[in-house]
């Protein structure tokens, strides 16, 4: 059967018509099919805002025994006139958003040493007198707790072992001489405390403590990590390469990242990042790219998880010992526990302690009164470009509208 003229011409323009959508809709599905992925998180995407600032403070130390409750703990600079002045301790009830500072009665020089066991009971130490002090009400009230070591010198750190109210103190070390007899101070009872020697004492401040489960912890130190595995009442020095350690943190017993900087005037750039995954037995140092003629100091390190995490210090310090930087505020980020990338700072000066309760929401203190939370969200996700040629907008370009479109067909 032959078809009419008008017939023909009908045909001819609906088979032009579907050829070319069919045509146009390979395209567009090609177009769509090649829609991106959303961007993963890139090293530098966090937002600092300065949460608190308390001119005349420098900060030394934070810790968050919940997600909610943090605390921080400075005052005087100890480099200056030994340290002379009032303790400050601030307190955050809302994840680092806002911050409450006060001044803690009773001190008369530094304490830097600050660990909670829950949001009410913490301790500090350092070479106020007294020494060490607790507080069993969240800060509201500080007492006394008993040194009955065979030590009078300076404190430096507060480290909780996980058990009960079993606490450690880290001294400036061990010398066999009366008044220094220990490299630590313990207490069961969190309000007596009394000395521990470790087997390879050492005369090297103890400076940061980290318990990784109930009754193991490790304490950094002068080209040392010391360890524990009975709850703190016997500790044993493992080694580390040559350098000055400020530094700890622990995912499990055995997997550990130290932090610290040169014991030399030294001026290669090394990034002092070391890590254990034998318990302290051999130590890897990080892959990081060096900060060449500068002398970098990490204070801290802490971990999220066994691959990443943030550590923490100063580009460039001028001196070995003095909490001095004469370069920026230094932040180091890894993705997978061994490669560390430098991330922008929001400070130029150090930055003393770090926690992250994840990678996208970051507290950080420095040494000039400011405490600083970085945060960052998921990427968007994309918005994808209608097609054309979904005539019907259901979602799809399929043979639906294919019909609709070339039923409409004029060449």
């Amino acid at each position: 059967m032959k078809l009419s003229g008008k017939k023909q011409a009908t045909g001819r323009r609906l088979a032009v018509g579907v050829l070319l959508i069919l045509g146009l809709i390979i395209g567009s599905s090609a177009m769509v099919m090649a829609t991106p992925a959303p961007a993963a998180l890139i090293p530098t995407d966090l937002t600092w805002q300065q949460v608190h600032n308390s001119p005349g403070v420098f900060w030394y130390t934070v810790d968050f025994p919940t997600d909610q409750i943090g605390y921080a703990i400075g005052g005087p600079d100890w480099n200056v006139n030994s340290g002379i002045g009032t303790v400050t301790v601030a307190k955050t009830t809302d994840g680092g958003q806002t911050w409450t500072a006060s001044a803690v009665p009773n001190t008369n020089r530094f304490m830097r040493g600050l660990d909670c066991t829950d949001a009410n009971n913490c301790w500090i130490a350092g070479a106020s007198s007294p020494r060490i002090q607790r507080t069993t009400n969240g800060g509201a009230t500080w007492t006394e707790a008993f040194n009955n070591a065979d030590w009078s010198g300076w404190l430096w750190s507060t480290g909780w072992t996980g058990n009960a109210t079993t606490v450690m103190i880290g001294t400036t070390g061990y010398a066999n001489e009366p008044g220094r007899r220990a490299n630590f101070l313990r207490s069961t009872n969190g309000t007596n405390f009394f000395g521990v020697i470790a087997n390879d004492p050492r005369e090297f401040v103890v400076y940061d403590f980290s318990c990784p489960v109930a009754g193991t912890c490790y304490a950094a130190a002068k080209q040392t990590a010391f360890k524990t595995t009975d709850d703190g009442a016997s500790w044993t020095r493992k080694a580390l390469p040559s350098g000055r350690y400020y530094g700890i943190d622990c995912t499990d017993t055995n997997t550990c990242w130290e932090v610290g900087g040169h014991n030399s005037s030294t001026s290669d750039g090394v990034q002092y990042i070391y890590k254990t995954s034998n318990g302290g037995t051999d130590w890897q140092l990080a892959t990081a790219t060096p900060l060449s003629g500068n002398r970098p100091r990490f204070w801290n390190v802490d971990m999220v998880d066994a691959t990443h995490g943030f550590a923490v210090g100063c580009s460039n310090a001028p001196d070995p010992v003095l909490e001095v930087c004469a370069g920026q505020g230094l932040i180091y980020r890894t993705d997978d526990g061994v490669n560390w990338v430098q991330i922008p700072s929001p400070t130029n000066v150090d930055i003393m302690d770090v926690r992250a309760s994840s990678m996208e929401d970051v507290v950080i203190v420095d040494w000039s009164g400011k405490i600083w939370r970085g945060t960052s969200g998921p990427p968007p996700t994309p918005t994808p470009t209608p097609s054309p040629y979904d005539v019907n907008n259901d979602g799809v370009v399929d043979i639906l509208d294919i019909t609709l479109v070339a039923s409409h067909w004029e060449p």
